[in-house]
């Protein structure tokens, strides 16, 4: 039997730190609410691409992080957020593109294969 915590689970659990940092920051500077769930799509993707069977496990540490980001940012003020509302919105609402996203690339990855 395999061991559940990989290296390149490892590694990769390491890539979402930085990927939530960079949606977490298009939640913040987004004028609309379409920026930051398309960022947050296309690296949920990419994270389900490199975990096809582990992505759901990048996904919630991707949604845990860019909800502890944001109330980070928002409570201390690092950034100002370009609408206040629509940020709230979108950095909570994360979880969706982010296991949706986790889900397509793994799906992808498994058909090429």
């Amino acid at each position: 039997m395999a061991p559940f915590w990989t290296k390149s689970l490892v590694r990769d659990a390491f890539v979402v730190v930085g990927t939530s940092l960079l949606v977490t920051v298009f939640c913040f500077i987004g004028p609309t609410i379409h920026t930051p769930f398309l960022v947050g799509m296309l690296t949920a993707l990419g994270l389900g691409w490199l975990q096809p069977n582990k992505g759901w496990l990048l996904a919630i540490e991707q949604t845990a992080l860019i909800a502890v980001c944001y109330f980070g940012v928002n409570t201390f003020n690092i950034m100002a957020p370009f609408d206040a509302e629509a940020t709230q919105f979108t950095a909570l609402l994360q979880f969706f593109p982010a296991f949706t996203g986790s889900f397509l690339g793994s799906f992808i990855r498994k058909t090429f294969k």
